[in-house]
């Protein structure tokens, strides 16, 4: 199936059938499916990208976007038991019949389709008091390419593409759902979710520079619940977790060849309980005091957990902040991360090629030579550095044997 260049690329519909013909592989946990774009005709690269939970597609390459059919029906189906429900009963139907207004017109199928508002998903059920998120995410998302808000991405390091992908939207002026937050500029919108993808708020960063935008109106989360930017990779992805705190630093981190990255939106907004089967993680928080003091209290409370923890120095930033200023100013070294040693503030700096060998190592000690976790990462780097064991790491093996 292909697309001639008049056609529309907006709120268009896919039927299971193109779908599968798209040889389309499971990614991101299942939540995702890639495929090949039946809309410009492409047969090498996956870029059509479709959300299992809500049947919304996008093709990164061609731009054309809408819902699965399947989704549309669903939704159809939720309307009409809406209002059954609203609908009332039948001894009442006489009283009120005068004051009803006429049906709608019935709306041709084709007009119906091309109109945004016509045939928006079934979306998974929003946190309470946050009835329309699903439906206002999609309209920033549509609103995106083109904006100002795709302007202040390329500003800050982070291609369209990427950005889109991970379900960022844009706010114009005067549609920001917060009213008393607006912002002249409009605002990039980010999706907060549930590691099992379940859309809870959404936060606004105002588009502008430092200088441009009062730090009062720079960010706004909207009432609610509260949760991560990309939380599904607490579940899925391979390799270690990278744990940050903006959305701006995950994108820049994404786009640094990092392939599993949540933000948390602050150093206090990290929950033990949704990284539960969480192994590896690395912390990239800021390099302000606080950012650098919550790292190591994080790592602490991962190691009481069992859990492998390094981290990405402030000196990986190249004097920046932050990951996304160093990625935007060229100093992003993200591969300078090295793990923590037992005592606050040191590191065992075991570099990224020698991570994997370094790992194993550890594993089979902690198995094997019952040792504390601390204590095992040390040997394992001395090992691999050709020295010899510390004392105090093998008594700490003597006593935990003999314990």
């Amino acid at each position: 199936m292909s697309m001639s260049s008049d056609t529309p690329h907006d709120n268009l519909t896919l039927s299971e059938a193109d779908l599968a013909a798209c040889r389309p592989i499971v990614g991101e946990g299942g939540h995702v499916l890639r495929a090949l774009c039946p809309f410009h005709g492409s047969d090498r690269q996956r870029s059509l990208r479709v959300q299992v939970h809500s049947g919304r597609f996008v093709c990164f390459a061609c731009g054309a976007w809408g819902y699965m059919d399947t989704a549309r029906a669903q939704w159809r189906e939720e309307q009409q038991r809406q209002a059954a429900f609203r609908r009332p009963p039948e001894g009442q139907q006489h009283v009120l019949h005068r004051r009803q207004p006429p049906p709608p017109r019935a709306r041709p199928p084709a007009a119906a389709a091309r109109k945004p508002s016509a045939d928006p998903p079934a979306p998974r059920a929003s946190a309470p008091g946050q009835p329309d998120l699903s439906q206002q995410l999609a309209a920033f998302q549509a609103a995106l390419p083109g904006s100002r808000g795709a302007t202040y991405l390329q500003q800050r390091g982070i291609p369209l593409a990427l950005a889109q992908q991970l379900g960022v939207g844009y706010a114009a002026p005067g549609r920001w759902p917060h009213k008393a937050r607006d912002w002249r500029g409009g605002r990039v919108v980010f999706p907060h979710t549930t590691p099992d993808n379940r859309l809870v708020n959404l936060y606004g960063r105002a588009v502008g520079t430092a200088e441009q935008v009062p730090k009062a109106k720079r960010h706004d989360h909207l009432p609610g619940a509260k949760g991560y930017f990309n939380a599904t990779a607490l579940q899925s992805g391979h390799g270690p977790l990278w744990v940050c705190e903006g959305a701006f630093d995950a994108l820049a981190l994404l786009a640094a060849g990092v392939s599993r990255v949540v933000a948390i939106f602050g150093v206090q907004g990290w929950r033990w309980d949704w990284a539960r089967e969480v192994r590896a993680l690395v912390f990239a928080l800021d390099a302000d005091p606080t950012g650098q003091q919550q790292w190591r209290q994080l790592a602490r409370q991962a190691a009481l957990r069992g859990k492998r923890v390094a981290v990405l120095p402030a000196a990986a930033y190249g004097g920046h902040k932050d990951v996304n200023e160093a990625w935007v100013a060229g100093t992003l070294a993200v591969d300078a991360w090295s793990t923590p040693a037992e005592e606050p503030g040191a590191r065992l700096a075991v570099p990224a090629d020698l991570y994997e060998a370094w790992e194993e190592r550890v594993a089979i000690m902690l198995a094997y030579g019952h040792l504390r976790p601390a204590d095992a990462a040390r040997l394992a780097w001395e090992a691999l550095q050709g020295g010899q064991p510390s004392s105090k790491a093998a008594h700490a093996g003597q006593d935990d044997t003999h314990a």
